[in-house]
């Protein structure tokens, strides 16, 4: 009998993890706009990346890169199967957490988003390596209210009315205020490290031909 030792066989991220002493993060969802560029800039500071992604145009883009980058790795990713979300964290030390829909917003897309944030956290807290999410949200999820002027100062205590945004459709906001409000308590919860960046509007390079629906409302007079 001949034996012949196992050979441990490792992912692209994990070898170039070996490589390297940065930690390996994750990047969901790494196809939106603030996500793509979350995603350079780790790349340009040295991290391995795991990129979590959707179906859309950005995506390809992101196909090219991990041709090319050797610490990037892409996982094909859909939020409501929280089971596809444990596959992208395995070896990740934090998530960053960027849920955007390129085509708009609705009743629907509301509930939809909440589910994601839920699957999101709960999935890092199921990990053994995750220690902290950076959770992307938005300014709206702080400021839209009756007398929205009278407000002088926006914190961490703010959030938007949510039936205001009902009556007016302000459907986004509604989304934000929602999902970050779910991702906070469930983090709390599971005791997981969390801190929430409540941006304005972005605006940079173009990464795709297709501009979010939600940023050409503003650029409109919205």
């Amino acid at each position: 009998m001949v034996w012949k030792p196992q050979l441990e066989t490792k992912t692209k991220t994990e070898r170039a993890r070996m490589d390297n002493e940065k930690p390996i993060v994750c990047v969901l969802d790494a196809s939106t706009y603030v996500g793509f560029w979350i995603l350079k800039g780790l790349l340009g500071r040295g991290f391995t990346v795991h990129a979590a992604i959707q179906k859309n145009e950005i995506q390809k883009r992101i196909r090219e890169m991990e041709k090319v980058e050797e610490r990037l790795e892409v996982f094909v990713v859909d939020v409501l199967d929280y089971h596809s979300i444990l596959l992208a964290l395995k070896g990740c030390s934090a998530m960053f957490c960027c849920l955007d829909s390129s085509d708009g917003y609705d009743e629907k897309m509301v509930d939809l988003e909440v589910r994601g944030a839920i699957n999101v956290v709960e999935a890092c807290a199921q990990t053994e390596t995750v220690e902290k999410i950076v959770f992307t949200s938005s300014l709206t999820a702080a400021i839209w209210r009756e007398n929205i002027s009278s407000e002088k100062d926006v914190d961490e205590k703010s959030w938007s009315d949510q039936e205001f945004c009902r009556k007016l459709k302000l459907w986004y906001a509604l989304a934000k205020t929602l999902s970050e409000q779910a991702a906070w308590a469930l983090s709390m919860d599971r005791m997981l490290k969390m801190v929430s960046i409540n941006s304005g509007l972005v605006l940079g390079p173009s990464v795709a031909q297709q501009n979010p629906r939600t940023t050409m409302s503003y650029l409109n007079g919205n």
